[in-house]
């Protein structure tokens, strides 16, 4: 390679890498601005807001296991054809078993657990918490 192949191209990727960073700028600029309406706005509704202490949430964590909206389609799936209420062990089981993961690791088994616990919890649209024999149950209404 000669030395002005190589000039020419790390110009090329450093105009490319300028672009980028030009880009993201103007992208900042906007964000700032849409910071500075929506302070303003909430500043009308309340003229003692102190916008800068309002604390962020952190972003939910995906796990490696489910895609978004997963664990909730197979938590339906698992007690729809079942004959009576199931357990969150029982429905954790099937869906471990559904999706081939391993059950003899005791902390991906404690993971899952929550995560479908979780997503029971959150669908008492569709699904109802039953008490029977003094354990929790589910079932699909």
């Amino acid at each position: 390679m000669t030395a002005t192949l190589i000039i020419s191209t790390l110009r090329d990727k450093r105009l490319e890498v300028a672009d980028v960073i030009e880009r993201l700028e103007r992208q900042a600029d906007q964000h700032r601005a849409d910071l500075a309406h929506l302070e303003g706005t909430m500043r009308l509704f309340d003229p003692n807001v102190e916008p800068e202490t309002v604390q962020s949430t952190p972003p939910r964590r995906r796990n490696d296991w489910f895609r978004p909206g997963e664990c909730r389609r197979r938590i339906h799936d698992v007690p729809r054809d079942a004959a009576r209420p199931m357990t969150t062990r029982e429905i954790v089981e099937d869906v471990m078993a559904a999706k081939k993961l391993p059950d003899d690791d005791a902390r991906t088994r404690e993971l899952i657990h929550k995560t479908v616990l979780g997503s029971l919890n959150r669908a008492t649209d569709t699904i109802e918490r039953v008490e029977t024999a003094g354990s929790v149950a589910w079932r699909v209404i």
